[in-house]
């Protein structure tokens, strides 16, 4: 199928290492003064929709569409319930587009069985903030933030303990700088806006490492 992927020069450069080498999209860094050919395409994949309004409710299009809806779930991205069947949510997040398998949400059959037979590497997990890896992940990485606070240890401490006493693949430091600290933030202060503050408290030292890694992903 004829596939399209817009976003940000960073957020394109992540995917194309990822799920875009088997996809082979065409790539639209977004915001552009020249538009693609929007009903060129069978499917659209819009790495920032749920950061920013997406043009595909703004376009005269009737390409299925994926949304990345990881800080905001697909429900809340959709303008309205006819969206249910053409269009599904994913993980598009740095390192989670380049695993194997990517996470999906759908709020129809319809558009599930569609996507998975197009994507038949793709999992259908629940329609949340975060979906399922990455608020696990954001989880840990803002726990161990707020042990280092607490404990008054260095990041370097926290990152050897994990990497020798967990035996993780990655230490906190390299995940979060993987993944992108802004959307680690991002992901916690949604869950906070969604459960509260008390449920979900975030690591002062979180804010600091988003603010001082501006740019998104590796």
């Amino acid at each position: 199928m004829k596939t399209l992927v817009i976003g940000s020069e960073s957020r394109l450069h992540a995917f194309m290492e990822g799920v875009g080498a088997r996809w082979q999209p065409d790539l639209w860094l977004y915001p552009s003064s020249i538009a693609p050919g929007w009903n060129y395409y069978d499917i659209i994949v819009d790495l920032e929709a749920d950061e920013r309004p997406s043009p595909a409710f703004s376009v005269l299009s009737k390409a299925f569409w994926v949304f990345s809806a990881v800080k905001k779930p697909l429900r809340l991205l959709l303008p309205h319930p006819s969206w249910k069947g053409r269009c599904v949510g994913a993980n598009l997040l740095p390192l989670f587009c380049q695993r194997e398998v990517l996470e999906v949400s759908a709020l129809s059959e319809e558009a599930w069985q569609y996507f998975h037979s197009w994507e038949p590497k793709s999992l259908r997990v629940p329609d949340v903030v975060g979906l399922v890896s990455a608020r696990i992940l954001a989880l840990i990485l803002n726990e161990a933030l707020l042990l280092m606070g607490e404990a008054a240890l260095s990041l370097e401490t926290i990152d050897t303990a994990v990497k020798l006493g967990l035996n993780y693949p990655r230490t906190i430091s390299e995940w979060g700088a993987g993944v992108g600290w802004r959307h680690i933030l991002e992901i916690l202060e949604a869950l906070q806006e969604d459960y509260g503050a008390a449920t979900y408290p975030i690591a002062p030292y979180l804010r600091t490492l988003a603010l001082s890694h501006p740019t998104f992903g590796i």
